[in-house]
């Protein structure tokens, strides 16, 4: 976060809106994966240290997925990356792969995340200010209670892409045919340091993975 220059505070808050999916599916894992070590018990639900230690896996992985994919949004605009996922996706292209129109919709779709919590944040506001409740009762009950939260959500959604695609046609788009570029791509010592960290990290990742 320092070194992109993004305030910590605006990170940890694009994790707010899957919090409940977070918590729910730690809680899942907890008392349903099979453990011999028990902690504690509720009725036929056992928690063990198995799960518990299954559950901050999952839940971390959940937390660091959204997170760097609101880093990436946050620091790489729209045209730089779909010209990123381009240049990958090049040598596909010999094969007829449709690699700039895969390269935009990934763009669209990841620069849809942050304006897909922000809408449900707004719908979710606007439904509490008319009394509904999502903070009292069980979790059934409190899982229920975001039901009407997806119906105006779908909405906005497909009006958004409706919009995005109107707008596109007044551009005349008509995908990567022709296409130029004002300021391509070139790969410098950043990015060899980038490649060198996600190289690091990976195999950090895969050697934890099987050594747990």
């Amino acid at each position: 976060a320092k070194r992109s220059q993004i305030p910590a505070k605006a990170l940890i808050k694009s994790a707010k809106p899957i919090l409940v999916l977070i918590i729910f599916t730690s809680l899942l894992n907890i008392f349903f994966t099979g453990g011999s070590n028990i902690i504690f018990s509720i009725g036929p639900l056992k928690a063990s240290v198995e799960g518990t230690v299954t559950a901050l896996r999952m839940g971390l992985r959940l937390y660091l997925l959204v997170l760097f994919t609101a880093l990436l949004t946050f620091t790489t605009s729209p045209s730089e990356l779909s010209d990123g996922l381009e240049a990958a996706f090049g040598p596909l292209t010999r094969f007829g792969f449709p690699a700039h129109e895969v390269a935009m919709m990934m763009t669209i779709a990841l620069r849809f995340i942050p304006t897909l919590f922000e809408e449900t944040e707004r719908i979710i506001n606007a439904q509490v200010s008319r009394g509904a409740d999502f903070v009292s009762g069980g979790l059934i009950k409190r899982a229920k209670a975001y039901i009407p939260v997806l119906i105006p959500l779908f909405v906005l959604v497909f009006k958004r892409a409706d919009t995005l695609a109107s707008a596109m046609e007044a551009r005349c788009y008509r995908g990567g045919k022709g296409r130029v570029r004002m300021y391509p791509l070139t790969w410098g010592s950043a990015e060899n340091k980038a490649l060198t960290a996600f190289v690091v990290f990976s195999a950090a990742v895969i050697s934890l993975n099987r050594c747990m």
